[in-house]
């Protein structure tokens, strides 16, 4: 009635709502709730005449009609929500169920599983027909058994909700339709005899134990057949069952039909397949397991076990994974045991300090900006080769702390001297006048340099030397004027007349310049007790108009003492260790560090005498390390900047090796051996069998050339001599002939035959991670 009323009342909207317009707004605010509320009243109850009342008297209020519009809305949208619901329940599917004849079989029971709880199934005995109603559109197991039959089951597959299959739409309304299949089942006889079935017999193998040749059974094992294929739609297999609709997954039920139990003690199965004499074909699904393994292993989580032990471990057996299966990892029955070494060590140090240094340098500076001298293990950057100088100008060196005796340095200029003379009167016409100039270094002459000039008259009788301006030329012709000269402070100018010496009335103005450049500089007194890096050359001076050169200082190398420090020591020696430390030398500006070198010699200072470290450290009473002999001043080469120490400290590590086995059971001798670390004296091996609970005795190896380092530790050359090949040693732990997962996937049955199988799971796949 609900539904009637509502199509009524979508009518009613249709020729109604829309049709009309509103009329002038009447209503109170007090109204318009009392109409609301007997609104949702009417939807509640779907009372149509109330629905139809308020319809009328809300057309003419256009606030009511777009509240009564929402509200109807809603109850469509709600409606439409349970069609479509019950559009996926509303399905129905009838079976027809006969025998082999095409006789209707009565006594039937029918079952469905899934999600149809409510699915209610009405069984008509007469013509074998059975209905089930409400089922849900989608999968569905269902099971079919009957008295003196054989008993069936199968997925029924209705697919999903489909427009017109299910439901359909008018307007805005959603109607279920209610989908109708059917199927027609044939069931075999169960008491038709060997021309109905063919009978599978077969035998089930597993391998839970690698450390045997024999082969377990696997525990609990179903074998099922069921008919070849996925899903069947039409006809079926051999004519045993035509449907309109999709079925999947089809078997035979019954104890002993379709199914085997694998016995859990002979491992033996069997089971009986309806057949025809045409045959049919079955799908064998074998089950995957799950079993405890046992297997001796040398591995757990990638690490290397101290020795192979027995486990048990989890493993996945079967089909799914056929092609893959862990192998029997080769472990010999026989191992060589070496004892543990007793080498140990740890903590000590060693100590540097920097010598103060004597400093000592000189270089060339003109040319070579751009460059970095090293002089006196000093790396100089040379920025500027500077400009123009008149004389010598001054430098000093900068550094952090004040040495004993400060280094002083000179530099030297390189150039030509330029010669300016002008006027003078009482000069001898004719004659002869030597310019002597004196190149000085406080009051020593450093180079004198002499031009000879030629008195001339002026126009008015009287004699003057010539005006010459030379700047910028070379005053002897010669070449003996080119100046070169360390401390160069100034120079002094003397002119005599040859023959004879008269004095001019008026002397002549001679003016001397230098176009020169800094040459190079020098010591000219050693520094003494530097302990701290120089930081750079600051130069001054040098005449009027000096353009001077920028020198850096890039790193200053020092020497170092060298002390051992055993205070750290946690663990005393028994072995010394390796004991390196890295000096930093200066391959190229500006990285001080570009070269460290691994060094372990020294100096021994004042002695000349000199050696690698090595070849000096002992070990005293009580573990530390010492000196073997008297030193009196242990030092470093020069470094510029303080070593870094490394100190390998001694390593243990076991000597080891594998036994070769023979076939007979008696040892060939050892193979992949490693003669381990940390000895400190001849050490010998024992064979034994690998596990407490294998067999072997008797094998007996004898191991030769050792030879002790100077570090006191005594080394193993690995090799050896069999003295004893002993007997009963087995050559595998593990039984390798084990692999994959094989066995029949199908079979094909034939009214009165019979099949023998065999069903092998192998070693399978380990769910840990041993022996990998």
């Amino acid at each position: 009635m609900k539904t009637i009323k509502l199509n009524f009342l979508l009518v009613i909207m249709a020729l109604g709502v829309f049709t009309f317009t509103s009329c002038e707004d009447e209503f109170t605010e007090e109204d318009f709730l009392d109409k609301q509320a007997e609104l949702a009243a009417a939807q509640q109850g779907f009372d149509l005449e109330k629905l139809i009342l308020q319809y009328e008297l809300m057309r003419e209020n256009d606030s009511l009609m777009r509240v009564f519009q929402a509200e109807l809305a809603n109850v469509i949208r709600d409606e439409n929500t349970e069609a479509l619901r019950q559009a996926g329940l509303l399905s129905s599917y009838t079976l027809t169920i006969e025998d082999q004849g095409g006789v209707p079989i009565d006594s039937v029971n029918v079952s469905v599983g899934g999600s149809n709880p409510a699915a209610r199934v009405d069984v008509v005995t007469s013509g074998g027909t059975v209905v089930i109603n409400d089922i849900v559109i989608g999968a569905s197991p269902i099971t079919i058994t009957a008295p003196g039959f054989v008993g069936v089951s199968y997925i029924l597959d209705l697919g999903s909700i489909g427009y017109y299959d299910d439901f359909f739409v008018i307007g805005e309304r959603v109607y279920p339709l209610g989908r109708r299949e059917t199927s027609r089942i044939t069931l075999l006889s169960a008491n038709g005899g060997s021309g109905t079935f063919a009978t599978v017999n077969g035998s089930a193998s597993i391998e839970t134990d690698l450390t045997n040749t024999a082969t377990e059974i696997p525990q609990n094992v179903t074998i099922v057949a069921y008919l070849n294929g996925t899903s069947y739609s039409g006809g079926g297999v051999s004519g045993l069952f035509n449907s309109s609709v999709t079925m999947s997954d089809f078997r035979f039920i019954g104890e002993g039909i379709g199914s085997a139990v694998v016995d859990n003690t002979t491992g033996r199965f069997s089971m009986q397949l309806p057949a025809t004499e045409g045959g049919i074909s079955y799908t064998l699904m074998v089950p995957d397991v799950t079993a405890d393994q046992t297997i001796v292993i040398d591995t757990r989580d990638d690490v290397l076990l101290a020795a192979p032990e027995l486990a048990t471990v989890p493993a996945r057996y079967g089909p799914v994974n056929a092609a893959s299966f862990s192998p029997a990892i080769s472990i010999a029955g026989a191992k060589a045991v070496f004892p543990a070494p007793t080498g140990a060590g740890n903590g000590a140090n060693l100590t540097f300090t920097v010598v103060p240094r004597d400093l000592n340098i000189g270089f060339t500076i003109d040319g070579n900006a751009g460059t970095t001298p090293n002089s006196g293990n000093v790396e100089f950057d040379i920025i500027s080769d500077g400009g123009t100088v008149q004389i010598s100008p001054t430098a000093a060196v900068a550094t952090a702390t004040t040495p004993t005796t400060p280094i002083a340095l000179q530099t030297s200029i390189i150039g030509d001297l330029d010669l300016t003379v002008a006027g003078g009167v009482g000069y001898t016409i004719g004659e002869d006048y030597d310019i002597t100039i004196d190149v000085l270094s406080g009051a020593t002459v450093l180079q004198t340099v002499t031009v000879t000039e030629t008195a001339v008259d002026d126009g008015t009788g009287n004699g003057v030397l010539p005006t010459i301006d030379e700047t910028g030329g070379n005053i002897l012709t010669n070449g003996s004027d080119n100046l070169n000269a360390f401390g160069v402070t100034g120079y002094q100018v003397t002119v005599v007349e040859v023959a004879p010496a008269v004095a001019p009335t008026t002397a002549a103005t001679i003016t001397v310049t230098c176009d020169c450049r800094v040459d190079a500089i020098q010591t000219t007194t050693t520094g003494v007790g530097y302990s701290a890096a120089i930081t750079g050359i600051t130069f001054a001076g040098g005449g009027t108009g000096a353009a001077l050169p920028v020198v850096d200082v890039v790193a200053t190398g020092f020497e170092y003492t060298i002390a051992i420090d055993n205070t750290g020591i946690t663990v005393p020696y028994t072995i010394l260790p390796a004991v390196n430390w890295y000096n930093t030398t200066v391959a190229s500006f500006p990285d001080a560090s570009a070269t460290d070198t691994d060094v372990i010699s020294y100096t021994e200072a004042g002695t000349g005498l000199s050696g690698n470290l090595d070849d000096l450290l002992g070990i005293n009473g009580t573990g530390g390390l010492a000196l073997t002999r008297t030193v009196t001043n242990l030092r470093t080469g020069f470094s510029y900047a303080a070593p870094v120490l490394e100190i390998v400290e001694p390593m243990a590590m076991m000597a080891s090796a594998d036994v070769d086995i023979n076939s007979d059971g008696t040892i060939g001798g050892l193979f992949n051996e490693d003669g381990g670390m940390g000895y400190t004296g001849v050490f010998g091996v024992t064979i034994m069998p690998t596990l407490a609970t294998s067999p072997g005795t008797g094998a007996a190896v004898q191991l030769f050339d050792f030879t002790t380092q100077g570090t006191r530790e005594v080394q193993w050359s690995t090799n050896w001599t069999v003295t004893d090949k002993g007997s009963g040693y087995l050559e595998e732990l593990n039984n390798s002939a084990f692999g994959a997962y094989s066995g029949p996937t199908s079979v094909y049955a034939i009214s009165g035959e019979v099949f023998e199988l065999t069903v092998k799971y192998g070693s399978g796949m380990r769910l840990q991670n041993v022996n990998q």
